[in-house]
């Protein structure tokens, strides 16, 4: 026969399983907020797919002056990065790796670093820039090119790449985690 529980030890038991299943309740609730989010921003990205690059003009870290004019003729892969993100550090070999692969008569790869857009001290970008290592130019965004791609409100999501062909249309809009061969089978 079983002893009945005392009051104390019931009461114990219940605030538990409640505890329990609002922990439960908590985390599922962020789970689909975070999906809803990451469904809104990767429509926004993908949103840039069949629009012109847009008017630009921003300086690579020699200082040297890069237009969307001077990249017509060329597919352009666009690859937006920043500090202290870690799936930018997780895609950095892969796109070491395509700037090597990449004719540069042909593509023209820029990184596109948002670190002025998020108000990153000059000494954290570089760090990041030499923990990077790139050898291809990479561009120091601005608020108004940064939001002519998918606003600036969002410029904290990154790795995103986006390919222009040589007209200038942006042909594909690449979220992290892809595939690096999905990428490349996207260049023209």
């Amino acid at each position: 026969m079983n002893a009945p529980q005392s009051p104390a030890l019931s009461s114990r038991v219940k605030r538990r399983v409640y505890f329990f299943a609002a922990v439960v309740g908590l985390f599922v609730l962020y789970q689909g907020v975070m999906w809803g989010v990451r469904g809104y921003t990767t429509g926004l990205i993908q949103d840039a797919v069949g629009r012109q690059l847009p008017a630009f003009t921003l300086r690579d870290l020699s200082g040297r002056e890069v237009t969307a004019a001077s990249l017509r003729g060329k597919t352009v892969v666009l690859n937006f990065f920043r500090s202290r993100c870690h799936n930018c550090f997780e895609e950095r070999d892969g796109i070491r790796r395509l700037a090597r692969e990449l004719d540069p008569e042909r593509v023209a790869l820029l990184g596109v670093m948002v670190d002025r857009v998020q108000g990153f001290p000059p000494d954290v970008t570089a760090r990041t820039l030499k923990a990077f290592g790139y050898e291809h130019p990479v561009l120091m965004a601005d608020d108004a090119f940064v939001d002519a791609f998918h606003g600036v409100g969002w410029s904290q999501i990154t790795p995103v790449t986006y390919v222009a062909d040589a007209k200038g249309v942006i042909t594909g809009a690449f979220r992290h985690p892809y595939r690096l061969e999905d990428l490349r089978a996207s260049l023209p």
